[in-house]
């Protein structure tokens, strides 16, 4: 009996830990909505010392995103590189766009051109990512 009692308490134990792992694309949608989120901030801040710590948090979330990328893209698991794949080309693309122009227009001032960019052309960027990854 004790023996039978120790081997379910194991199997429990096996089955639930892996239910707590998150798998790769989760944690790249988790790291995406996390720079996503902190760039909405940034649109409706004209405080640069704010804006300051929310572009570090923006890129920590990045660079998560990206180490994300790179082991989903070097796995064994089909589905996941193949979802890597098709999602790093409108990342770069956004990850331009946002550094480039989105960060400049509001350090200059210019949050209302931000958010034009934000709701153009990245919105429609978010989505095709989203759904590249299979967020939910």
């Amino acid at each position: 009996m004790y023996k039978k009692s120790l081997l379910m308490i194991a199997s429990l134990a096996v089955f639930s830990s892996g239910a707590a792992l998150a798998a790769p694309a989760d944690d790249a949608c988790a790291a995406l909505m996390d720079a996503r989120g902190n760039l909405v901030k940034m649109l409706d801040s004209t405080d640069k010392a704010i804006n300051d710590g929310l572009k570090a948090n923006i890129a920590a979330a990045s660079a998560k995103l990206d180490a994300t990328l790179a082991a989903m893209a070097k796995s064994y698991n089909a589905d996941d590189a193949a979802k890597a794949a098709t999602f790093k080309p409108t990342w770069e693309e956004f990850k331009a766009t946002r550094d480039g122009e989105i960060v400049p227009l509001i350090y200059a001032g210019k949050n209302a051109d931000a958010k034009a960019i934000g709701t153009g052309i990245q919105a429609q960027r978010m989505g095709k990512m989203r759904a590249a990854m299979g967020c939910k």
